[in-house]
């Protein structure tokens, strides 16, 4: 009786988790590096207050930490806030989207992937190493 609404719902919530993801694929390398510096990857809670700090969609956030740090501090991260996120998983919907399926994109990636459509990224150069996760919870 209620599934007509239900497609719709579902496109919506998935129209704006992709949406949220592109934001942190093309704002947050500039971000991150000017309040923490250049780095290979970042802390959950660096990554997060970013997010906080620049107005971004924060419901999507464990996406933005799968991406920009690295699986164990994504891991120890979702221990200790009780959260059940899948890193894998997380990492290949952002790589099935914007990295062509390779769920072994750094950093430096992220960086490069919008660096040669003009990003504010681009100053960014190079990385002095990567990492990121994936999460399914969403």
């Amino acid at each position: 009786m209620f599934v007509a609404w239900k497609a719709p719902m579902k496109f919506i919530r998935r129209l704006k988790k992709n949406r949220a993801i592109k934001s942190y694929v093309r704002k947050l390398p500039g971000l991150l590096a000017k309040d923490y510096g250049r780095s290979a990857h970042y802390r959950p809670l660096q990554i997060k207050r970013t997010i906080e700090r620049a107005g971004l969609d924060p419901i999507y956030s464990c996406y933005a930490i799968a991406m920009f740090s690295g699986r164990e501090d994504f891991i120890q991260f979702h221990n200790d806030v009780g959260e059940t996120c899948d890193y894998d998983a997380m990492r290949a919907e952002v790589a099935h989207g914007h990295f062509s399926g390779d769920v072994n994109f750094d950093v430096g990636d992220i960086v490069n992937l919008y660096s040669e459509h003009g990003s504010d990224a681009s100053h960014l150069g190079s990385h002095d190493s990567g990492g990121g996760h994936g999460h399914s919870g969403d």
